[in-house]
């Protein structure tokens, strides 16, 4: 895998249109975890690829989701992978990270991995093809500003009026903006976030919408010169993103079970508190 600086150096047009291509139009569910029969979520002694081994699938590592290599445990996925794995009893050194594609991951394929953790959106179409444990995640859609741009006080969508926005073309980000200012603003479609970050800090758009964890680490790491005002109000079913296992494995439901267990207990909570830091941004009206 690429190191962390060569993946900062990368973040504006390719690392950041992966979150693009991981949100399609989201469904809350959980495929076929209610169907998994996994009698027995005995800790350390699940029916994993390798015995006594949890292999882990995760794409190109970038901020908040990987802090460095996914095996260091810091940002939010690598953080809540090794949580995940405690629960199950494997340990952090039974943990073993497998680099896959994004399409090796949804793909009804065999997978290389037991789970996988790529910020994957729970969609009805997808879990025809994979399980996903219980969600572990809401996401938002963020409204990024360049610092010393025309809207840079912007506090409310009104502010925005006659922007030019920019959004990812045919993802929730488009349908986000178009139905929180209709024709007060231009929206502008981008093939992925970075393209339009990359605009943003050129002055060729005002602002632009994505997913407002992935925006805050692109207005704090890769585009400092930038800044989040808000989010919008949310359009349709929420976009939630589980783990990923293949279709009808038996470790979906203890996997699911961990989920659940760290969000009863706050763990999830702390986990997006410490390495998604969108707690506190508010929604624009």
């Amino acid at each position: 895998m690429r190191t962390r600086r060569a993946l900062a150096a990368l973040a504006p047009v390719a690392l950041l249109a992966l979150t693009a291509c991981s949100a399609d139009g989201g469904d809350a569910g959980t495929g076929a975890t209610a169907e998994s029969t996994a009698a027995a979520c005995a800790p350390g002694d699940l029916p994993t690829l390798t015995d006594g081994t949890l292999t882990v699938g995760a794409g190109e590592p970038y901020e908040p989701w990987y802090v460095g290599e996914p095996s260091t445990g810091e940002g939010f996925e690598s953080a809540l992978v090794y949580a995940v794995a405690d629960r199950l009893g494997y340990t952090a050194q039974e943990v073993v990270w497998e680099s896959v594609t994004f399409e090796q991951i949804i793909s009804p394929a065999i997978k290389p991995f037991d789970l996988a953790a790529y910020q994957t959106t729970i969609t009805p179409e997808r879990t025809e093809a994979v399980d996903f444990s219980s969600p572990y995640l809401t996401s938002r859609q963020g409204v990024i500003v360049a610092d010393t741009g025309e809207y840079s006080d912007a506090a409310s969508l009104a502010d925005l009026d006659g922007a030019r926005v920019g959004v990812t073309a045919a993802q929730t980000s488009l349908d986000a903006a178009e139905s929180a200012w209709g024709d007060a603003v231009e929206v502008v479609p981008f093939n992925g976030a970075g393209d339009g970050m990359t605009a943003l800090t050129s002055g060729t758009i005002d602002a632009m919408v994505m997913d407002v964890d992935q925006g805050v680490a692109a207005s704090t790491v890769y585009f400092p010169d930038t800044h989040v005002v808000g989010t919008l109000p949310p359009v349709g079913e929420p976009e939630q993103l589980g783990l990923v296992l293949d279709k009808d494995s038996a470790l979906t439901a203890c996997v699911s079970d961990a989920v659940d267990s760290l969000e009863a207990d706050g763990t999830l909570d702390e986990l997006r508190t410490t390495w998604l830091k969108s707690d506190d941004i508010t929604e624009l009206s």
